[in-house]
C-alpha cells in the first residue's frame, strides 16, 4: 500500500514537473511570437513608407509625361501648320 502511494506521489510530482516545463516552453514561444509580431509591424511600417514614396514618384513621373505630351502636341501642331499651305 505504501509503495502504491509512493508511486502515485512520484507520478504526481513528475506530472507537475512536466506541466511546469511545458508552461516554461509556452512562455518562451509566446515571447518569440511577440518578437516576430514586432518585426512584422516594423516591416509593414517600412513598406507603407515605401509605397507612399513610390506613389509620389509615380505621380511626378505622370505629371512630367503629361507636360512632355503637351509639348509634343504643340510641336506636331506647328509642323502641321507650317506644312499646310495657307489659302
Amino acid at each position: 500500500m505504501k509503495d502504491k502511494v509512493g508511486n502515485e506521489s512520484a507520478n504526481m510530482q513528475k506530472l507537475s514537473d512536466d506541466i511546469g516545463k511545458m508552461a516554461d516552453r509556452i512562455g518562451v514561444m509566446a515571447d518569440r511570437i511577440g518578437v516576430m509580431a514586432d518585426r512584422i509591424l516594423e516591416t509593414q511600417r517600412i513598406q507603407s513608407e515605401n509605397v507612399q514614396l513610390t506613389q509620389k514618384s509615380m505621380l511626378e513621373v505622370m505629371k512630367m509625361m503629361n507636360e512632355q505630351f503637351k509639348a509634343n502636341n504643340k510641336i506636331v501642331e506647328l509642323l502641321i501648320n507650317k506644312a499646310t499651305p495657307k489659302i
